[in-house]
């Protein structure tokens, strides 16, 4: 490959590296299943909470695993017994026994696989009783989306500034190699000197 063209080949990995840079990072993971299934109707109380995830859920130390699990009723009593446990994709928690006919919802908060807090509801009823009353919730629903939708903004401003300092630091060096390729063709070229006037080798034998 010629020198031209190798300067030529190195703009171009050059410039596909600045824009695979600057594509945004996948999104955040989300909740794909989880037992009981959302607005689910029992006849007796589960005897724990599992939820499935989209992704491998962080874990911050040995002594918090990040994840937040309750399962309250209209009272607000929180039915959740001990540790919760991540592993994986999975958390678990464990429930308290004597749960009564009523509305429950599970509400949860993880760590996502980038780092990111996430966090909803799942509502479920055990027994002939009525689903818990939105009005009841408005407040927990409206601070877990307050709190994730501050949480997005943050990370959407972070991952906006690097980005920014990522492609500018590609577009310097594509300046450079630009800068290298001007004056490569710029060179003067050298060429064979002509042979000397007066006559050829076979004269001077």
């Amino acid at each position: 490959m010629s020198p031209v063209r190798r300067i030529a080949a190195g703009l171009a990995l050059a410039t596909v590296a600045t824009f695979a840079i600057a594509t945004p990072a996948s999104a955040h993971d989300q909740l794909i299943s989880s037992t009981p299934a959302a607005d689910e109707r029992l006849t007796t109380p589960p005897e724990s909470i599992t939820m499935t995830f989209s992704g491998e859920l962080l874990v911050l130390d040995e002594s918090s695993t990040g994840a937040v699990v309750l399962v309250v009723d209209s009272s607000g009593k929180d039915w959740v017994a001990g540790d919760v446990t991540v592993a994986g994709r999975t958390v678990t928690a464990a429930l308290a026994p004597g749960m009564p006919s009523a509305g429950y919802q599970v509400r949860w908060q993880v760590v996502s696989e980038d780092g990111h807090p996430i966090a909803g509801v799942v509502p479920f009823t055990v027994g002939d009783a009525e689903p818990m009353a939105t009005a009841a919730t408005n407040g927990g629903a409206d601070a877990s989306s307050t709190s994730t939708e501050q949480s997005d903004q943050t990370v959407s401003e972070i991952g906006g500034t690097l980005r920014v300092l990522l492609i500018g630091a590609g577009g310097a060096a594509i300046a450079v190699l630009v800068l290298v390729l001007v004056r490569f063709l710029r060179r003067p070229r050298t060429t064979a000197a002509p042979p000397e006037a007066g006559g050829s080798a076979a004269d001077d034998l």
